[in-house]
């Protein structure tokens, strides 16, 4: 049935991991990219894939981005990937037996790898993710970072089997970019101050809990590294806010 699914895609200089996933979506006829602005590589890799279409426009946080690319999609059953995801064909073949019905929504399960490494401490591990779903039922909240497919009572949820592996750090200094893009985000959608102190016991009590309470030190250097990037997130998220309200 995967002709009957649009496969859905926001990018923004995604050069790096986008080969690896539109090769994991071949099979697929209709392949949707909204790009925000890329100035890599991606755009001419995308040109490459024959099954692809690209549609320019600004960035609208996740949420709403991921919205507006589902809107552009030739069917009305989309799957959603990120840019540094991939599907394993186990997951492809699953797509391609499944009966699609109304309110059905497909729940996947994604592994996340830190440069190079399956990460399964630190709070990260596999986590299962709403992704196959028909539009005219269900679509992405408007969260600008965060954001999920919105669903009730009415829907159908089934697991589908194989994995999405995303490849969601593979190089150091995409920890403090992702820091940086999230906590601008955040403070766009967020007012509440709290003082410089509670601030520095926030960053520390984020380092503390990912690598002891969420044994990040379990993974050697890259937990160590999880945790400080997880601490500077924090840094910044709270001092963005209070940054712009003084």
């Amino acid at each position: 049935m995967i002709d009957n699914i649009s496969i859905v895609i926001i990018t923004k200089n995604a050069g790096d991991t986008i080969t690896e996933t539109l090769e994991s979506v071949k099979d697929f006829l209709d392949v949707v990219i909204f790009d925000t602005g890329s100035i890599d590589e991606t755009l001419n890799v995308i040109k490459s894939y024959p099954n692809t279409s690209i549609h320019n426009g600004d960035f609208h946080g996740f949420g709403d981005s991921k919205n507006i690319a589902v809107s552009l999609a030739k069917n009305d059953w989309v799957f959603s990937l990120d840019a540094d995801e991939s599907l394993t064909e186990d997951l492809i073949q699953d797509l391609k037996n499944i009966d699609l019905h109304p309110y059905l929504v497909g729940r996947a399960t994604r592994k996340n790898f830190f440069m190079g490494r399956e990460m399964i401490y630190g709070g990260w591990g596999r986590d299962k993710i709403i992704r196959l779903f028909n539009r005219n039922d269900f679509n992405f909240s408007s969260l600008k970072v965060h954001e999920k497919v919105e669903i009730d009572s009415s829907a159908k949820i089934i697991n589908l089997n194989g994995f999405i592996n995303h490849n969601s750090i593979y190089k150091l200094s995409q920890t403090l970019e992702k820091a940086n893009l999230y906590s601008d985000l955040y403070a766009e959608e967020n007012n509440k101050i709290y003082p410089l102190l509670i601030i520095i016991i926030k960053v520390l009590f984020a380092f503390f809990r990912t690598y002891f309470l969420q044994k990040a030190f379990l993974a050697g250097w890259r937990g160590f590294a999880l945790s400080f990037s997880n601490a500077i997130g924090v840094f910044y998220k709270y001092m963005k806010i209070y940054v712009k309200n003084k």
